[in-house]
This record gives C-alpha cells, sequence and structure tokens, in this order.
C-alpha cells in the first residue's frame, strides 16, 4: 500500500511531461474550426486579399490558413504573410517566415519569427502575398459567424458577409530539454523505488 502514493506521483510526472511537450499553438482567434468543410476561395495572385481581426491575446505567433494549390501535381508555390497595422493596406509590423505548398495543402501554418507584439482589441490584418510564380486559391467562409474582422478584396470588405478561413494566436515556448528530461526521470525514478519496496516487502514475507 505505501508505494501508491509513489505511482501515483510517478504518473502525475510523466503526464505533466507529456503535456508539455505537446503545446505549441494556442489560439486566440478563428473564423473556423478544423473539422468544418470549406468550398469556397478566392485566388491570389488574381485578388489582393487581406483578413482583419480584433485579437484578445497582446501578441501573435501564427496564422493558418486553409488553401490549395491549383497547379499540376508536384508544382509548388511560395507564400508569406503579411500583418498588417491600421489597415489592409497599412504598415507591415511583420511578415511570417516562407512556406513552400505543394498540391492540395489543406491547413498550412505560418509562423512569425517570434510572437510579435500587438494591443489587444485593436484591428489587425493578414495578408497572404505569393513570393513565387504560380497561384493559389485561398478559403473562405459565406456566410461567417466570425464577428471581429472581415475578408477585404481588392480594397473593398464584403460588409460582413465573408471571412477567410483563419486561426491565429501565439506559440508556446516548448520546455527546455533539461526540464522534459528531469520530469521524465523523475518518473522512472520513482517507478523504480515503487517496485524495489514492493520485491523487499515480498521478501520479507
Amino acid at each position: 500500500m505505501k508505494c501508491k502514493p509513489w505511482a501515483m506521483l510517478a504518473a502525475v510526472l510523466c503526464l505533466s511531461a507529456q503535456e508539455l511537450a505537446a503545446q505549441e499553438l494556442l489560439v486566440d482567434q478563428a473564423s473556423g474550426t478544423l473539422e468544418e468543410p470549406v468550398v469556397n476561395s478566392l485566388r491570389i495572385p488574381g485578388n489582393q486579399l487581406a483578413q482583419s481581426f480584433t485579437p484578445f491575446f497582446s501578441s501573435v505567433g501564427f496564422v493558418q490558413l486553409r488553401s490549395l494549390v491549383p497547379q499540376p501535381s508536384g508544382s509548388s508555390v511560395t507564400v508569406v504573410v503579411n500583418l498588417r497595422q491600421g489597415a489592409y493596406d497599412g504598415p507591415v509590423l511583420s511578415s511570417t517566415d516562407p512556406v513552400i505548398i505543394t498540391g492540395f495543402a489543406d491547413v498550412g501554418t505560418f509562423y512569425f519569427s517570434d510572437n510579435i507584439p500587438i494591443a489587444a482589441g485593436q484591428m489587425y490584418f493578414f495578408e497572404p502575398v505569393l513570393q513565387s510564380l504560380g497561384s493559389l486559391e485561398i478559403g473562405f467562409n459565406s456566410p461567417s459567424t466570425y464577428d471581429r474582422g472581415d475578408l477585404i478584396s481588392n480594397g473593398v470588405p464584403s460588409g460582413g458577409v465573408a471571412d477567410l478561413w483563419f486561426r491565429e494566436g501565439v506559440v508556446v515556448p516548448e520546455p527546455s530539454a533539461g526540464l522534459l528530461f528531469f520530469l521524465s526521470t523523475m518518473s522512472v525514478v520513482l517507478l523504480l523505488r515503487c517496485s524495489g519496496n514492493s520485491h523487499r516487502a515480498k521478501a520479507f514475507r
């Protein structure tokens, strides 16, 4: 019976290590879910697209879009997403790292170099931009239930009728390898201790 607390503590430490390792993206604003189908799209560079959003968080580290490369099999395009302030064509605060999209991409995740500081409650704009030849279809929802922003196509807002399918938020820093190693090691040590105590208890019977 004395072994139970040690075993429980080992299990907690092991689960904590797994949860820490799994934490990566924390969503702030989203116009849709990962499960819902997106059947509408607009093509870039044929359209200049932007999506406004009003964050609750005070920084943004990633944005996800739904996309499709309408090219022959094996073709690819390179895409970045600009974060603009004040207007769809306002100053660029930062741009994501380039992402190469090949064929059917579905949900693409674009990362900024860091969590970029922004003001919670103020409106900002995402702008997907091609950096290569080719074209890309960007998915959007119409009608849309997202009420903290709007799709802007060629400078014209949709008037609340449509939104790009997007999710944005912050990147949660992964815990240090040392912390994960410590938690994992402690759980093993506790389980071995528990096992040793159990064997000793049997030996004295």
